[in-house]
């Protein structure tokens, strides 16, 4: 039973008591209204990326937005609502990253291994650039898990993990695993995983005393355990860790 249902049909029953909530965002219709919304955003992600969720209060991104408090709440109901605007903001962009990752005429002649360590090089330069952001984010899905703009986000990450799996799949013969697409799923999890635990949360400092785990040890040895848990096998020169530009 939904208490928020009830609630609302006991406000129906008050007649010309009842007020309709105020809409969670107000979209801009006029130029200098998106601007705004573009510098809201904008700061939005800077105090999430440099306070975390909890210090990102509304007070704080309007002063990063060079902007008022009341202003702010004129455009976004609350926190939730801001929220989802730069869900919003974000998915878009990783989506138009993936497109552009996997477009089959650019990645077919660069050959499997190639392919790979591009992918691999690319999450750990994007997880270490967007380190704070995304860990804010993450955060904000594990408590707000089935909010409606949290669960379109998973569903749009998902598509994009399919189309970046299905691109793989190019090169199915070459992959010794007897299930080739399972292989690859799985293993970029793992990657997924491990860069989360040592960037996003910053726990690289477990491991010190094993095996120092900085950035260049992450980009040659990532790869090379995917390829090979894929059963690829490869003497090729590596690539330079500068480009690919996936999340996962």
């Amino acid at each position: 039973m939904d208490i928020r249902i009830l609630s609302r049909g006991k406000e129906r029953e008050k007649g010309n008591d009842y007020m309709p909530r105020k809409p969670a965002h107000r979209p801009p219709v006029q130029d200098r209204s998106r601007e705004s919304l573009r510098r809201i955003l904008e700061a939005a992600e800077v105090v999430l990326a440099r306070y975390g969720l909890e210090g990102a209060t509304l007070p704080r991104i309007a002063r990063q937005a060079r902007t008022s408090t009341a202003n702010l709440y004129r455009r976004f109901r609350d926190k939730d609502a801001l929220m989802a605007a730069v869900f919003q903001r974000l998915r878009e962009r990783s989506s138009a990253a993936t497109a552009e990752q996997v477009n089959l005429e650019i990645v077919r002649p660069i050959g499997l291994v190639q392919f790979s360590r591009n992918i691999i090089q690319g999450m750990i330069r994007n997880y270490r650039a967007d380190a704070g952001l995304s860990r804010a984010c993450v955060q904000y899905s594990e408590q707000h898990w089935e909010t409606e703009f949290v669960r379109k986000s998973r569903v749009s990450e998902a598509k994009s993990f399919d189309t970046m799996v299905e691109t793989f799949m190019i090169w199915r013969d070459q992959i010794k695993h007897p299930d080739p697409e399972r292989a690859v799923r799985f293993g970029f999890v793992m990657i997924a995983l491990v860069l989360r635990e040592l960037i996003l949360f910053r726990r690289a400092r477990i491991f010190v005393d094993l095996l120092p785990l900085d950035d260049n040890t992450l980009n040659e040895e990532l790869p090379r355990m995917f390829l090979r848990y894929l059963g690829v096998e490869s003497n090729e020169v590596r690539v330079s860790p500068n480009c690919g530009n996936p999340r996962v």
